[in-house]
């Protein structure tokens, strides 16, 4: 995406500043941080497909000081891994999670609170820790939904969103040390609709590996529903799970929903000077399209499959 492309000298002053970071460590301590990074990959951040967690403190701050803004961004990366290690930890304790990087976690959190205390005023921790409180809560009301049999409202599943409220503490940082706090009521909205976004986005491109793992996605349980519901069956099985859900309007509605909800974030960006903002959402609004159609023609290939019209693995390949 250009747009990522654009920040690539600032990214990569990241990644240096992380692997210095690292390298001074104690020798235990290193050798989990550096491994954590190393499989997260050098363009973790900035991949097609990848949220703009630190593009967006990039296109708010530009006219920061590059060491401020340099500061805010690795807090913001240091903080992430911390998240993303705790989350696999809880998320999947059988795969990707693996209880020592909680130690290499402890560095990366108390590293990145002393880097934000450089630049936070009393409204940077103020906001921050509601921040952090909501992502705390809304991470474990998602977990216990997804750990119960009890019916997934949207309502729930929109709420369930506000766990990616740490994305909100970067822009803080970047208003308080501007010392411009103007645009503080629109980080919230902004934050809230892109994780909306990208949520639909993951549901519907991970449906395959959310399905084979026992998943309970929002969008599982409304193919769920649907299937006890046209078949009678109280628990029908992955197979009928999946039929149901290829040959539903479901992932093309959530892929809509996607796009409808990126279009809502415009706003706040546009309020909060992002003025790159506009051309991600474009960019960003055509993957989607993109996903949208290839999620059509696989509902109707598998209807034709059905009919005996094709062989049924050419209408069982998933978005890509």
């Amino acid at each position: 995406m250009r747009v990522y492309e654009d920040n690539a000298p600032v990214i990569e002053r990241l990644r240096a500043r992380l692997a210095r970071r690292v390298a001074a460590y104690p020798p235990s301590l290193r050798g989990l941080a550096a491994g954590f990074l190393e499989r997260a990959g050098a363009g973790y951040f900035s991949l097609p497909d990848a949220a703009p967690l630190l593009h967006l403190p990039i296109w708010m701050g530009r006219s920061l000081a590059p060491d401020t803004l340099d500061d805010i961004l690795e807090a913001t990366a240091l903080a992430y891994a911390y998240v993303r290690i705790q989350d696999n930890v809880l998320d999947e304790p059988e795969s990707r999670g693996h209880p020592p990087l909680l130690l290499a976690a402890n560095a990366f959190l108390w590293d990145a609170l002393d880097l934000y205390r450089a630049h936070g005023d009393a409204r940077f921790w103020a906001l921050s820790r509601l921040a952090w409180l909501t992502f705390s809560e809304e991470t474990e009301n998602e977990r216990r939904q997804l750990a119960s049999d009890a019916e997934y409202a949207h309502a729930a599943f929109v709420a369930h969103a506000r766990k990616c409220a740490l994305a909100e503490v970067p822009l803080y940082a970047v208003m308080s040390a501007s010392g411009d706090w103007r645009g503080a009521p629109h980080v919230g909205t902004l934050v809230h609709a892109l994780s909306r976004s990208y949520g639909c986005f993951n549901d519907v491109m991970g449906f395959e590996r959310d399905l084979a793992a026992g998943g309970r996605t929002w969008l599982l349980s409304q193919a769920r529903s649907l299937a006890c519901a046209r078949t009678g069956v109280s628990a029908p099985d992955v197979g009928t799970i999946r039929t149901t859900l290829v040959a539903s309007e479901l992932m093309e509605a959530l892929v809509q929903e996607a796009i409808a909800t990126m279009d809502a974030a415009r706003p706040a960006a546009l309020a909060l000077g992002m003025l790159p903002f506009e051309d991600f959402a474009t960019a960003r609004t055509a993957r989607l399209a993109e996903v949208a159609a290839k999620v059509t023609v696989m509902r109707l290939m598998s209807a034709l499959a059905d009919g005996g019209l094709i062989p049924k693995q050419v209408g069982a390949d998933p978005p890509g």
